[in-house]
């Protein structure tokens, strides 16, 4: 080989590692957003269905002609379902 073929071969990288170089974060951000977008929009239906049973459950309580231990075990269960949704997203229903 000569001097200058030497030089041309060591010049840098090739087009597909830079084509490589420039791609990879793109897609690794790219679907970052999309997972993150996506399990946010699945927690926030979750959470506003776990919070609409919670209120039903209440209502249910209130307004159902029920014995005083059918009223309990009732409020417990609310009461239960309340502590799970404070577990699962850390806030009040």
């Amino acid at each position: 080989m000569t001097n200058a073929t030497q030089q041309n071969s060591g010049n840098g990288l090739s087009l597909k590692a830079k084509l490589w170089l420039f791609l990879a974060p793109i897609v690794v951000v790219l679907t970052y957003l999309f997972v993150t977008t996506k399990h946010e929009a699945i927690d926030t239906k979750e959470l506003a269905n776990d919070r609409e049973a919670i209120k039903s459950c209440w209502k249910n309580h209130a307004n159902t002609p029920l014995s005083p231990t059918e009223k309990k075990y009732v409020a417990e269960a609310c009461e239960f379902m309340e502590n799970e949704f404070l577990l699962k997203y850390r806030t009040k229903p």
